[in-house]
This record gives C-alpha cells, structure tokens and sequence, in this order.
C-alpha cells in the first residue's frame, strides 16, 4: 500500500494536527471455480421432479420418481437446489447428475445440502418419450408444475471439474460405466481493483484519532489465474472430503491433472477413492426401492421372482 501524507492545517492547537491521507489499495476477490476447457457459457443447472415412464416402473405398476440436475454449477445454484427440494417436502428422492462442471464453492454448498437430506446419487440422464434423441429434455414436454416424465439412462452422461464434489454429497453414488467421471485442478480467479481512499484523522498527543475516510474512486485492473491452492485452501478441501466420507487421495488426483484436461475415474478407481459406495447405474438407483441394511442397490431394484402363488394370483 502506497501512501502520500497531505498535511491540510499546518498550524498547531493543543498539540493536534489534523491529517488527510489519500491511501491507494489493492481489493483482490477471489470466487473459486472448476471449469474444463470449453464449457464456460453452458447452460445453468436445472432441477426436475421426473415420473417415471414405462420401463422405469415396478412389477407392482408402481412409478418412481427422482430429481434431474443437468447443466453448470454456477454460483447460484445452491439457492435454486434448495428452494427446489423445499416444494418436495418430505420426499427422499435419489439425484440423477449430468454436468460439466462449474461453481467449486456452490459444488461443496450442494453436497451439504443433499447429505443432510440424506439423499442418493448417480451420474445420469433423463431422457422424455415427447423429446428427440439429441435433446432429451425438452421444454415442450415439462408439465406446467414443473415436472416431466422420463427415463433414466447412462449413456453419454458426465459429471467433470466441480460437479464429483457435488456428487460426493450423496450417502449412496453410483456411476455406470457408460457414464463419465473426471476431475483435474482447481483454478482459482483473482480479480484486481484499485480502490482510492481519503483519510481525515487528527494526531493529539502522539496518538492518530480517525475522522473519517472516504472512498474516491475505484479502478478494474484486470485478473488472473492461478491451480495453486493456499494452505487454507487445500485444508478446506480435505476437511469437506473427510466428512463426505471420501479419500484424500482424490485431492492428488485432481492436482496432478492440468485445467485443460480431464482424468477420468474408472469404475474400480472410484470404489477405491470411495467416490461411489458400489457398482450400479442411475436406472438401478432410481427403480430401488426399500433397500435392506447391506443390500445391493441391483439387488433391491430388481423386481421379485414370480412364483406360482404370484402367478395365480395375477391370473384372477
């Protein structure tokens, strides 16, 4: 900080001069955010209450239902999730994700939430019957409460950059191996103002007695980038993986993979980083239902074996 002294009454009065202080400093903001190359502009997160259609529903006729998120985290989003899951209520419905990424700070803010509510997640898409192929959630098939009807798939479904530690919220995660996981290094932006101060202060006896200090103008001048995270950045990091339940060695993992790129989790090396707690797609975790303690989410998803008695009774 640069400062020049401008002494604005020269003359002495019961040992005290008064002061004005013209101070130039340096306001650095700092949001955090992930992005992969060639994403940024894309299409904020939407959230949809889906029904589910046809092949999604049980041997009992029964529909499940399920949230679809797809599109960049952006800063506001936490706030969206959150207003989102309020109109839900009690409803304890599993997260299907598709997302290149974005927001970290509102990545990590969506994980806490979907945590406390105690709610599932898989890498995934939904796909509407009334939609095409190449975009398969359209406006024209959302219903006017908000809603849609569809089927979950993996399939081309991605989840890069800030959007695993959004996943990481999950108490149940799942990711085909049709679907794509991938992280690399954090950048962070600092964004750089000039800001112009006036001080008016009095000195009495030795001591400065601040009058009053004023801002004179403010000057953008410019931002940068920079993968380096501090030590409180890295410790904040660790600390949110610690309580997700999710290993440190993902911290290294997404370090030593450059912005520019992605390195993608396999299937096993997600298991072992414990950033999916199983083998499972987002089909299996939607149409699971009633899960015993220790029950595989295929396992609880997958319709009971008809027998004889059952069959009778379908027959009357």
């Amino acid at each position: 900080m640069n400062l020049r002294f401008f002494p604005l009454l020269a003359a002495r009065c019961s040992q005290s001069v008064l002061w004005q202080v013209t101070a130039v400093s340096l306001l650095l903001a700092s949001p955090v955010s992930a992005e992969p190359a060639g994403v940024t502009g894309g299409k904020p997160m939407q959230f949809l209450l889906v029904h589910g259609d046809m092949g999604q529903c049980r041997a009992d006729n029964t529909c499940p239902d399920w949230i679809s998120a797809e599109g960049q985290i952006m800063a506001d989003t936490p706030k969206k999730l959150q207003r989102f899951l309020k109109r839900l209520g009690d409803q304890k419905l599993p997260v299907v994700v598709s997302s290149p990424g974005g927001d970290v700070k509102a990545a990590m803010e969506m994980a806490r939430t979907i945590r406390k509510q105690k709610l599932s997640i898989a890498v995934g898409r939904t796909r509407s019957r009334a939609c095409s192929y190449a975009e398969p959630i359209c406006s024209s098939a959302i219903a006017t409460d908000g809603s849609i009807k569809g089927q979950a798939f993996s399939s081309g479904a991605i989840c890069f950059s800030a959007c695993p530690l959004f996943f990481a919220g999950g108490v149940q995660r799942v990711s085909s191996p049709f679907a794509l996981l991938g992280v690399h290094q954090i950048t962070t932006t600092y964004s750089e103002v000039r800001v112009r101060y006036r001080t008016e202060y009095e000195m009495v006896n030795g001591k400065r007695k601040v009058l009053s200090r004023k801002e004179i103008g403010r000057k953008f001048v410019g931002k940068y980038d920079t993968t380096k995270l501090d030590r409180a950045q890295r410790a904040r990091l660790v600390g949110f993986l610690d309580k997700m339940g999710i290993d440190r060695g993902l911290v290294d993992v997404m370090l030593g993979t450059e912005p520019s790129g992605i390195h993608l989790i396999s299937q096993m090396e997600a298991l072992n980083l414990k950033l999916t707690t199983e083998l499972a797609d987002a089909d299996a975790l939607v149409s699971a239902r009633n899960c015993k303690d220790g029950q595989s989410i295929p396992d609880c998803a997958t319709p009971p074996p008809v027998t004889n008695a059952t069959a009778a009774m379908a027959g009357k």
